[in-house]
């Protein structure tokens, strides 16, 4: 009598990655059901020695870091949730080798139902977008955010009140057209995808996505005419969308004159540069960052703790004085990678942390491929991966369930394609 059925797993897991984008869709309750049926499913492949997600270097830092953060979490007791939390953190390690244990393992047929699912569910919500912006309301009734009299900036479709439509685009939608597609189909695809999320206003993932598409002119095996003819047109198309769009021009011209922009009738006012850093300062992201900066330099080496952020924030708003005014310091998070790590784990989770962006890096850097197509999309999935690590962007919360799933599902793709080097050499 078998104890698993390897072909069953396998089947299972084909079907929850074949529906896992519409998981990003429908909320945190999917996304972790989705990342358990996976982490548990992995367990059972690595019992059965069918899966060492511990066979790459990046995977042990991960789970060292994750350990880190367990061990950190007791020893800067805050919240017993916060400490269950940081131990639930090693499930990512098996989410990812999980799906990377399907991709190889799935036929060529799947492959191609993946593929176009994933490209109808993108196209979908790229129109319920579109239909939003132009009638107010998507598909399903969601209507636009950050809404101030006749003007609305933030256009999410069908993720309802969650402004996360940009990093959908900008992470799934990048990683699902360079896995599948190349050459002159992926160059159209990518600039569709530029404009949708210029459209979304939401700036970060633009910052992702402008990172990702420079380094794919850079690297792809197209001629130089060509290369010069992508990046022109690409800057038309996404200067015209910004100068033509009311949304998207008060998002990203109208926001460098006036970096607070408390009331959007403030655009209008011209800024110098005394000004500008001091908006820079009063601004949401500004007094976050000067809040976490606090909360560090009072605990350098451990910091507070996992998920501290949202719990003593307060404690450091009169410190800093970035308690007053329509915006405070205190919030959920820091909205930085890096000053998160930094005030919630302090030097050490930041060294482990960064050992683990030196690693991808060096990857980059010193790998040799032979096959120039797999290089090519290698390089791309780590750069994508590596971007939810930038330090000069916002970013939400490291490990929330939605921004935590899409990071190693992208990371993921990493691991399949160095995967496929290896195999190949």
């Amino acid at each position: 009598m078998k104890i698993i059925d390897i072909d069953t797993l396998k089947k299972t897991n084909f079907l929850i990655l074949l529906v896992f984008p519409v998981f990003f869709i429908l909320g945190n309750s999917f996304i972790n059901l989705g990342v358990i049926i996976l982490t548990f499913s992995a367990f059972l492949l690595y019992f059965f020695n069918k899966l060492d997600p511990f066979s790459k270097v990046e995977n042990i830092l991960f789970g060292v870091f994750f350990f880190y953060i367990s061990i950190n979490s007791l020893i800067n007791y805050t919240e017993f949730n916060n400490f269950l939390k940081s131990i639930a953190l090693f499930r990512y390690i098996f989410f990812s080798a999980a799906i990377v244990y399907t991709l190889k393992n799935t036929s060529f047929e799947q492959l191609k139902k993946i593929k176009y699912l994933y490209l109808f569910i993108i196209f979908f919500v790229i129109l319920d977008i579109i239909f939003q912006y132009f009638s107010g309301s998507d598909f399903f009734g969601f209507k636009p955010g950050m809404c101030e009299e006749a003007y609305c900036l933030r256009y999410q479709g069908p993720f309802g009140k969650e402004l996360i439509a940009g990093s959908f685009f900008a992470y799934f939608g990048l990683v699902v057209i360079i896995f599948f597609f190349k050459n002159e189909t992926l160059n159209y695809l990518l600039l569709v995808l530029g404009v949708v999320i210029l459209i979304t206003g939401d700036r970060s993932p633009f910052i992702t996505y402008i990172i990702f598409f420079t380094i794919y002119i850079i690297i792809s095996n197209q001629k130089f005419i060509k290369k010069f003819f992508l990046l022109f047109l690409s800057v038309v198309i996404f200067l015209t969308t910004i100068n033509t769009l009311k949304s998207t021009k008060m998002r990203y011209v109208d926001f460098l004159k006036n970096i607070s922009y408390s009331e959007i009738n403030k655009f209008e006012k011209e800024k110098n540069l005394k000004n500008f850093l001091e908006d820079a300062r009063n601004s949401p992201w500004g007094k976050h960052y000067q809040v976490a900066l606090a909360m560090f330099l009072e605990k350098p080496i451990l910091g507070h703790g996992y998920n501290s952020f949202r719990i003593k924030c307060s404690s450091y708003e009169q410190e800093t004085r970035t308690d007053t005014g329509s915006h405070k310091g205190c919030s959920t998070h820091p909205h930085n990678s890096f000053l998160q790590i930094l005030s919630e784990q302090g030097l050490i989770g930041f060294f482990i942390l960064s050992a683990i962006i030196l690693c991808a890096l060096k990857r980059i850097f010193t790998l040799r491929f032979k096959n120039k197509d797999v290089r090519i999309k290698f390089v791309l999935s780590a750069v994508l991966f590596l971007c939810f690590y930038f330090p000069l962007k916002p970013t939400g919360s490291l490990f929330s369930s939605w921004l935590g799933s899409i990071t190693f599902f992208t990371y993921s793709f990493y691991l399949f394609f160095l995967d496929k080097n290896k195999s190949h050499n």
